[in-house]
């Protein structure tokens, strides 16, 4: 059975690489002669709130799922 922290660092790592892969989808399409700008804006929103995340878990903050930007 892994260790607590080491369970900790294993998820901060998995929403960090989910955020680099938003970031690096952003990167790609804005370099396209025609960039398509509001899916370049979705990946970097995608990416903003995976870092967040990692963030987040890795000071042991908990957050609810949801869709609900106010909430």
């Amino acid at each position: 059975m892994k260790q607590p922290e080491v369970v900790l660092r294993d998820l901060v790592r998995q929403w960090f690489a989910k955020a680099e892969l938003d970031y690096c989808a952003a990167e790609r399409l804005v370099k396209d002669p025609e960039p398509l700008r509001e899916i370049i804006a979705f990946h970097c929103q995608q990416a903003a709130e995976k870092y967040l995340k990692a963030f987040l878990v890795s000071r042991q903050i908990e957050f609810p799922k949801t869709h609900d930007l106010e909430e």
